[in-house]
């Protein structure tokens, strides 16, 4: 992804003067006089760049330039988002480049919330970017019109031309830059509005396996991540691993051996004034293999903090003594009487769910590369966050420097991301590596090794779930959902302890304390129940001494796990086929039929989904607008077409399966409920008698994400996303021992081995609905369905994430007692 040209950041800055005036930004196109006497005239009114939005810029040799904010580590979102705006621009798709235009302070200004996360991507833009090609159509249709003499109804856009159906003469986009001057008005966001857009069924290139335009680069070596930036007279840092994950303190560092090492430049103590790189000390050396021999020749005096001597034993223990305390409880979902539908019940069921911190564990370690010049900070890095990097490392600096922040100017220059999973939307090591550049007075690039990435990862909390359900004439009477966890939204960098706040309020009672809805979506599913409730309590020292942060899917990598297991488990004490009873409860009524503002059961306040609707997406509050209703149309009776598409896909019910082998199902939507991915996934697993381990066999996912951008792209994110729902299940886990996280590298962490790698069998059920994201939802149900057809096959119900193969033999051994 290249810069952009100097003479389309000049038409852009023309742009953002627009966008200070009251009616918004503009696309500007003008048909000066000039068009019409002479080839010199017309070449002299021409611009050189016609960019008529933020999102793209047309030069005269017709080459149209996409320009993507959001980070690519993967998923090729440049690539659907540019086949969005070049299905209404109607251009030629061989005509289309990528670059990534936040390299500018202005630019900022301009695109607003830099911000990559949730699968949001496709779902927050497609409409504007539409339209946006749309608006770009229109005008050079009518200067295209112009230059033909011809009537703009009688003309129309196709690969990149104008024609003029009466004489058919055409031009095309080129020629008319060439000779026309643009200047043609649409007010955003009030005007797009009313630009029409294409029928989804004239689509010729959304809908389309486009090959992803990043791939040559990444497959030539040509492209480039941030682990790959090099810059003249540059350093390279290494961190020495702190004593604890967070709040240690570095009180000396002797580097007598250090010195000795040649190459060795110093060794930095990094400023935690802002809360962030606890107990940080950073090796420097003009090679990174030095850096790293230093860093472990350095000897750190530190005080390991409040958390010294915390470990994964100790948190189960508090997370089980504080689900005891109801009333301190905060209230996430409360619905009909759920106190009453228990006393009513014949049966009870009462049990516990539990689940292991996994980490992010990418292939590119976390790494930045820091340098100043004339007194500005430029960074080069590969972040899911650019704009909260730059407002947080804006803060810092003026801090560290003594400055104000409007004097601090400070520039992210974007690269590929090697990988994301939402662990690259903090940013400590791009506050270290700007420390680090200023106490060296050179440019510095910092990079973990494999070790010191494990040891600071921005961890997924371990859970606690109280399940408890009554159950009477075959029906589930209620269910109470008690959750205890680290809370990520309290640790975010613009959240409650930098003095804003993130978190919600108990809307049922003003008195309890905020919730965090990142760390309990998910429990609030699209099932019809009569009598719901789910409870949550924060774990202070979880949500610190771990760093308890956003990892794929959020909290909806271990609440579908416990909700749909306990589905499971309640449809067969009720004495009902899991399937049967799950279709009877997906069916669309009341909160779950999916329209606005009622996407929360009934009884939910009416404002109480609006806010969750702004803290979920903060990036639409200003100039944007997102059709929710496109997306959630339809409710829970999509989730159930899902599930029907997948039990018939996989033969679940009628299938012959060999010995020890059974199905399992399980559903989900995305993380939030306004905006919405169907899925349902039936898992084929096999069981060892004798050893208690399981294998994989086949997995079939169904999903429903609206209108499909690139099918085979879509195709790809799925299997990607399941392979990560089953490493889950199988294997990763991380724990906590004195106050550090015990595993240090992948023969410790173990992600799913080639060896595990199911069959996955993919369906992707076609509608013209909004879209909606296809990197994570997929995997949340793969956990559920491989543990409900574990306890199909042997009758062990297991409650834990991940399921270890002595859990499973247990118990077949208590089965038999």
């Amino acid at each position: 992804m290249s810069k952009l040209s100097d003479k389309g950041a000049s038409r852009r800055d023309f742009l953002v003067r627009s966008a200070t005036t009251a009616a918004g930004s503009y696309f500007s196109i003008s048909l000066g006089a000039g068009l019409l006497t002479g080839a010199g005239a017309a070449e002299a009114a021409a611009t050189s760049a016609y960019t008529p939005s933020i999102w793209f810029s047309v030069t005269p040799d017709g080459k149209v330039t996409m320009h993507i904010v959001k980070a690519e580590m993967g998923q090729h979102i440049g690539t659907g988002l540019a086949q969005v705006i070049a299905e209404e621009l109607e251009v030629k798709w061989e005509d289309v480049r990528l670059d990534s235009p936040l390299e500018s302070v202005e630019n900022f200004a301009i695109y607003g919330l830099a911000y990559t996360v949730n699968s949001g991507s496709m779902t927050t833009e497609f409409d504007r970017i539409a339209r946006a090609g749309a608006a770009g159509r229109i005008a050079l249709t009518e200067a295209g019109a112009k230059l033909l003499g011809a009537q703009v109804k009688n003309c129309s856009a196709a690969n990149s031309r104008i024609t003029d159906s009466v004489s058919g003469r055409s031009v095309s986009y080129g020629e008319i830059l060439q000779k026309v001057k643009i200047i043609r008005q649409f007010a955003y966001p009030d005007d797009f509005r009313a630009i029409p857009l294409k029928p989804r069924g004239s689509y010729k290139i959304v809908g389309k396996s486009i090959p992803a335009l990043d791939i040559p680069g990444k497959t030539n070596g040509s492209a480039k991540y941030g682990i790959d930036v090099f810059l003249p007279n540059m350093a390279y840092g290494a961190l020495v691993i702190p004593r604890t994950r967070y709040s240690s303190k570095a009180l000396s560092v002797d580097d007598t051996e250090a010195r000795k090492i040649p190459g060795f430049i110093k060794a930095v103590i990094i400023d935690d004034s802002f809360g962030k790189c606890t107990g940080w000390v950073v090796a420097l050396a003009d090679r990174f293999p030095t850096a790293v021999k230093a860093a472990k020749a350095l000897k750190v005096t530190w005080d390991a903090g409040p958390y010294a001597k915390l470990d994964s034993a100790t948190l189960r223990t508090e997370y089980k003594e504080l689900a005891t305390k109801e009333s301190e409880g905060a209230n996430w979902v409360l619905e009909g009487d759920v106190d009453n539908g228990m006393k009513i019940a014949e049966k009870i069921l009462d049990v516990e769910y539990t689940t292991e911190m996994v980490c992010h564990a990418t292939m590119e370690p976390l790494n930045a590369t820091a340098q100043f010049v004339n007194g500005d900070c430029h960074i080069y890095v590969g972040t899911q966050s650019q704009s909260f990097a730059r407002m947080t490392l804006t803060g810092y600096l003026a801090k560290v420097l003594n400055k104000k922040p409007e004097e601090t100017k400070v520039y992210i220059h974007q690269h590929l991301v090697g990988g994301g999973f939402g662990g690259k939307q903090d940013f400590d090591e791009i506050l270290a590596a700007a420390y680090c550049a200023h106490a060296a007075g050179r440019p510095v690039k910092l990079i973990h090794t494999r070790e010191s990435n494990f040891a600071t990862s921005f961890a997924r909390t371990p859970t606690y779930h109280r399940m408890k359900a009554g159950i009477k004439d075959g029906q589930m009477t209620a269910l109470n959902h008690d959750i205890v966890c680290g809370w990520m939204g309290a640790r975010f960098s613009v959240g409650k302890k930098f003095g804003s706040d993130w978190l919600q309020q108990d809307s049922w009672d003003s008195k309890k304390q905020d919730i965090d809805q990142w760390s309990i979506g998910g429990s609030d599913h699209w099932y019809d129940m009569p009598n719901h409730r789910v409870r949550a309590w924060n774990h202070e020292a979880t949500t610190w001494a771990v760093q308890a942060s956003a990892l794929r899917t959020v909290a909806n990598s271990y609440n579908i796990f416990v909700v749909e297991s306990m589905l499971d488990e309640v449809a067969h004490a009720a004495g009902r086929d899991p399937l049967e009873f799950r279709m009877s409860m997906l069916n669309g009524k009341g909160g779950n039929r999916g329209i606005p503002n009622t996407g929360y059961p009934p009884g939910t306040p009416s404002d109480y989904y609006m806010d969750r609707l702004w803290i979920s997406l903060p990036w639409t509050k200003e100039g944007s607008w997102i059709p929710y209703e496109s997306a959630t149309v339809g409710g829970a009776l999509r989730l159930a077409n899902c599930l029907r598409v997948a039990a018939g896909k996989a033969g679940y019910g009628s299938k012959v399966l060999p010995p020890n082998t059974g199905m399992g199902i399980a559903v989900t939507s995305a993380e939030e409920r306004q905006s919405p991915t169907w899925v349902a996934c039936v898992a084929e697993v096999h069981v060892d008698p004798e050893t208690g381990r399981f294998k994989i066999k086949r997995l079939t996912i169904a999903m429903d994400c609206g209108t499909i951008i690139n099918p085979v792209n879509v195709d790809a994110q799925i299997r990607a996303s399941a392979l990560w729902g089953a490493s889950q299940i199988m294997s990763e886990q991380l724990t906590l021992k004195d106050g550090a996280f015990e595993q240090k590298n992948f023969h410790e962490y173990l992600p799913i081995r080639l060896a595990d790698i199911p069959e996955i069998d993919v369906h992707l059920i076609a509608s013209e609905h909004h879209p909606v994201g296809v990197g994570e939802p997929a995997s949340t149900t793969v956990a559920p369905a491989v543990a409900n057809a574990i306890f199909n096959i042997t009758g062990v119900r297991v409650r834990h994430m991940p399921i270890r193969p002595q859990a499973v033999l247990e118990g077949l051994r208590n089965k038999k007692a």
